[in-house]
């Protein structure tokens, strides 16, 4: 069985005069737990630079192949960086020294684990400031967040230094206004968001230092760094981390365990991924995706897989939590796509032998004539009336009816096709290069259009609760077209490469692609609520279900399931919200001081925390008196457990209001703890709830362990633990069920 949870890989180019360096490069990268592949999936591609390789064809050849990748670059010896491939210029490289190779090792590994921010952020800004420049720079199109205007503000100095990057422009008005008009200029914190190279750095001391002990560490693996307390390496994978803490913590020593609860409870309250459907496609395997389509229950999802040793497809049903494909049917050769009823019950494939609706209850198929021959893409309206988006026309059927007919216009590309909250299902497509139409695809009117310039990426997506789309424009940010207005750009940049962009209920728009993270955004303000898909390389493609926020990440080598951050409640909790600071009694009392929270048991020393770099604003004890939520006016918030197993009390979650804007209030419902901004937008903080003993971080981490794992990632959890924590060895495929 291949990796469910799929761990990094990496490819190495090196010429064929530096193979040694390439042989002790990749082994120091096994070592901490890095895959090795030569293929242009890989997460990252270290590039060997030195005087031979830039005069070897075969090494400029292989260099070009992974134009598009995320590239770290090191340099060997003197090798002049003009002589190098242009597209590696601007790159940070790394610099080989032959007396210390661990120092250069330690640093690809710190750049591989960490996110590259500083030219994506520009390009970020740019987005922003043409929409600023477009909306005849309106104040409200301003960043609004002094925190996040005055790292803009140094990344712009930054790299202004550096010279090699065009910063002027409308982007140095639009961050300088931005800064300006805040009123509150405050020191800037370094954040890896736009200072990449900054953690790189950092990452790079503290992977030097550990690199020899993770050499000669029992199990030399990722797990070991755990062992460590590398947050930053930890938080890439959070679940798989998790897990090796946990080990800990009911295995481990005193010092194991303390590291283990500030590794728990660092992580336990950010993003996870749940799971993988099908093992990711490891060399020899027979199976791979066809098509995937998650549930409206948010608790299985239908998979579309092809075997390639028979040349026949099956629908199967994936259990998330149970981390496990609990059946699967045979259909036959020639299915093309598959889609789930607005109900739950049914699936849908089609392809070039016909059509299969699936009941879901009895896994009986009922065979339809309907066939397409060639690209295909199937949603199903509300009735279960099929839609099917061909190459360059509509058609729509029903289950009773096998003769399909075309609707609407011919078109040359189909951007988005998704099924709407209404019970119909809308189309985005391009009939030619720039000229976009929202299109009633049971229908085939136009609902709305946009005529622009033709993009670099053809990319946009579907609205599923309003009539409206995005669509990636010439200027690579995404514009909103509706009915009867004209195109108005949203600020978000859209990805410079093969994009996957979709939006969800409620504003959000999910955006990535290959050269970029995932990352769904509010498109009313373009604050970011979370990195999405992260176990994903190359995303190409995100599959929504008629319902619902689990949404499928599709890559070129697998898919991953993610639950989507919310958006602000829009429930009136305001009643629960407080403002202000006080002393509150928690088996002792818990304060505010400036920044800190100041937690004052009754029999001993009182113990500081420093949580902002400006004072608390609000906050307020949770109703069991075992947690404390904290808000200050930049927008930052954290959570406190007071009760820990070793009577340390602990932070268990940070958070940022989305957009930026101050945090005026504060306050609890259950276990959830809660924020309003100044824009009275009340939302839920990602917490910790239960994380307050040992034994509520063991619960808490089942409760958002879902999936399997692989005997390699469990080669250092022990029977006992396996056991205590839920978690099992991934089992085979079922055999297909004949129908």
């Amino acid at each position: 069985m291949a990796v469910n949870r799929p761990a990094l890989s990496v490819s190495v180019v090196a010429a064929d005069a530096d193979a040694a360096i390439e042989r002790s490069l990749r082994e120091s990268l096994s070592a901490a737990g890095i895959s090795r592949t030569d293929q242009a999936s890989a997460d990252a591609v270290v590039i060997l630079i030195s005087e031979a390789a830039v005069d070897d064809p075969q090494w400029l050849a292989k260099v070009e192949r992974y134009r598009g990748a995320r590239l770290v670059p090191m340099r060997i010896d003197r090798v002049a960086s003009k002589r190098a491939p242009e597209h590696l210029r601007p790159v940070n490289w790394v610099s080989f020294q032959a007396d210390s190779p661990a120092t250069a090792y330690g640093t690809v590994l710190a750049a591989v684990l960490s996110d590259p921010g500083l030219v994506r952020a520009l390009r970020d800004l740019r987005a922003e400031a043409e929409a600023w420049e477009r909306g005849r720079r309106s104040p409200d199109r301003l960043i609004g967040d002094h925190r996040r205007a005055a790292e803009a503000r140094e990344l712009l100095t930054r790299l202004r230094a550096d010279g090699g990057i065009d910063t002027g422009g409308p982007v140095a008005d639009f961050v300088e206004t931005s800064y300006r008009s805040t009123h509150r200029a405050r020191t800037w914190r370094t954040r890896r968001r736009v200072a990449g190279t900054v953690l790189v750095a950092v990452m790079a001391l503290i992977v030097a230092v550990s690199l020899p002990r993770l050499l000669k560490a029992k199990g030399t693996d990722f797990n070991a760094l755990v062992s460590f307390g590398d947050p930053a390496s930890a938080r890439e994978m959070p679940e798989w981390s998790s897990l090796q803490a946990a080990q800990l913590l009911l295995r481990g020593n005193a010092d194991q365990k303390a590291l283990a609860r500030r590794t728990l409870a660092s992580l336990l309250s950010v993003p996870w991924s749940l799971g993988e459907p099908m093992p990711s496609l490891a060399e020899g395997e027979p199976t791979r995706y066809a098509g995937l389509a998650p549930l409206p229950n948010g608790e299985q999802a239908a998979v579309l897989i092809h075997d390639a040793s028979d040349d026949t497809y099956s629908v199967g049903l994936y259990g998330i939590r149970e981390g496990e494909m609990l059946w699967r049917v045979r259909l036959g050769p020639g299915y093309a796509d598959i889609a789930a009823a607005a109900h739950g019950r049914t699936v849908v494939a089609v392809g070039k032998e016909g059509t299969a609706v699936v009941d879901l209850s009895s896994r009986k198929v009922r065979r339809l004539g309907h066939a397409e021959d060639g690209e295909a893409s199937l949603r199903l309206a509300g009735n279960d009336t099929m839609v099917v988006g061909r190459g360059d026309r509509l058609a729509v059927g029903t289950p009773d009816d096998e003769d399909f007919r075309t609707v609407g216009d011919h078109y040359e590309m189909l951007l988005s096709l998704e099924a709407t909250t209404d019970g119909g299902v809308r189309a985005l497509v391009a009939v030619k290069p720039g000229r976009y139409r929202l299109v009633d695809a049971l229908t085939g009117k136009v609902l709305a259009r946009a005529d622009v310039d033709a993009p670099l990426v053809h990319a946009g997506a579907v609205g599923r609760d309003q009539v409206y789309a995005v669509y990636a424009g010439a200027d690579r940010q995404l514009w909103e077209m509706r009915p009867g207005r004209p195109p108005a750009p949203t600020g978000v940049a859209a990805p410079e490469r093969v994009g996957a962009v979709s939006l969800l209920d409620h504003g959000r728009v999910v955006v990535g692609g290959s050269d970029q993270r995932a990352r769904v955004v509010r498109l009313s303000d373009g604050g970011e609520l979370g990195v999405v898909c992260r176990d994903v390389p190359r995303l190409y493609r995100l599959v929504l279900p008629p319902s619902g926020d689990v949404v499928g990440c599709y890559g070129h080598n697998n898919a991953t399931l993610w639950r989507m951050p919310e958006g602000p409640r829009t429930t009136g909790t305001a009643g629960s919200l407080r403002t202000g600071n006080g002393t509150e009694n928690a088996d002792g009392g818990v304060r505010a001081d400036g920044g800190y929270a100041v937690v004052e048991p009754p029999s001993r020393k009182a113990v500081r925390i420093r949580l902002f770099a400006s004072d608390i604003t609000a906050s307020r004890l949770s109703d069991d008196g075992s947690q404390w939520v904290a808000a200050a006016r930049s927008g930052d918030v954290a959570v406190v457990s007071l009760r820990m197993s070793d009577d340390v009390p602990r932070v268990v979650a940070r958070w940022h209001i989305p957009g930026g804007g101050p945090a005026t209030a504060v306050g609890w419902v259950g276990e959830e703890p809660l924020v309003r901004g100044t824009d009275g937008s009340v939302w839920a903080v990602p917490g910790c709830p239960g994380c307050t003993t040992d034994e509520g971080l063991i619960a808490r981490l089942k409760e958002r362990l879902s999936g399997c794992w692989t005997e390699r990632q469990l080669h250092e959890v022990d029977d006992d633990a396996r056991e205590s924590l839920g978690i099992g060895v991934c089992r085979p495929l079922p055999a297909p069920l004949e129908d």
